[in-house]
């Protein structure tokens, strides 16, 4: 008899949410683009937030596939219809908006109970 007898578990990878990656996200999101009309990435924040990506993809454990790892949710479509990628837009995975989303209640959640002390 040949194959596995092992059966899948279903579980899915849920990113692990630490107080460095809040810090990173904070960082990140302060972040701003000054690229030039037409150019896109190569202003010091565009490069700034990369790196930021990386590292918080790196602190949750993001798969190495999910690029970029985070994603603002609601993001408008960036190609115009009929470009190779609008319908990759379209149908791209939810996870990067996901783990912003997961990102902003923890620095919420953290941000609160200083607030109440004051």
């Amino acid at each position: 008899m040949s194959g596995t007898r092992r059966t899948p578990t279903g579980r899915l990878h849920k990113p692990s949410i630490t107080p460095r990656a809040i810090e990173l996200f904070k960082q990140l999101k302060r972040c701003r683009c000054s690229c030039a009309p037409g150019q896109r990435f190569e202003c010091p924040g565009c490069k700034r937030r990369e790196a930021l990506d990386e590292q918080i993809g790196l602190e949750c454990g993001t798969p190495v596939w999910q690029y970029p790892c985070l994603e603002r949710p609601g993001a408008q479509n960036p190609y115009p219809p009929g470009h190779a990628n609008y319908q990759w837009w379209q149908e791209r995975d939810r996870a990067p908006e996901e783990l912003w989303e997961a990102l902003e209640c923890a620095a919420a959640a953290r941000r609160a109970p200083s607030e109440a002390a004051e």
